[in-house]
């Protein structure tokens, strides 16, 4: 099995959150997985940059907002945990999980159901292998 290094998202490390959860453009008003963080009305409030740097101020703190693992050697497969809407509207605060159906057009295969639920719909979990 490869080894798996795990870290917290410290300031130092803000080149490498902002590779995981930044958009690609830095002046997107997207992104930066905020919608389950701050309230709708200071999520829909923040543009552009604007958002990175609050991400930043998070990773400033004194207790890191998350952390970044990486397997050094490789891994075997890849692994998501979507809502199974079956093709229902899902609210779009509660589509930062993934669709299932997105993920399958990403060559990704369901092996198992879970007990968790996001926005009133079911998640699974699906595998890539690599």
């Amino acid at each position: 099995m490869a080894d798996l290094v795990v870290r917290p998202a410290t300031l130092a490390r803000f080149d490498d959150v902002a590779t995981m959860v930044g958009p690609k453009n830095p002046a997107a008003s997207v992104c930066w997985c905020l919608s389950h963080r701050v309230d709708a009305r200071t999520n829909r409030s923040m543009a552009g940059p604007e958002r990175g740097e609050f991400v930043r101020s998070l990773c400033a703190r004194d207790v890191a907002p998350g952390v970044l693992a990486a397997a050094e050697q490789g891994a075997p497969a890849v692994e998501g945990y979507p809502v199974d809407n079956r093709g229902e509207k899902v609210d779009l605060t509660m589509a930062f999980v993934g669709l299932r159906s997105v993920f399958e057009r990403a060559g990704f295969t369901k092996v198992a159901d879970t007990d968790a639920v996001s926005g009133g719909f079911p998640r699974v979990v699906m595998r890539r292998g690599l």
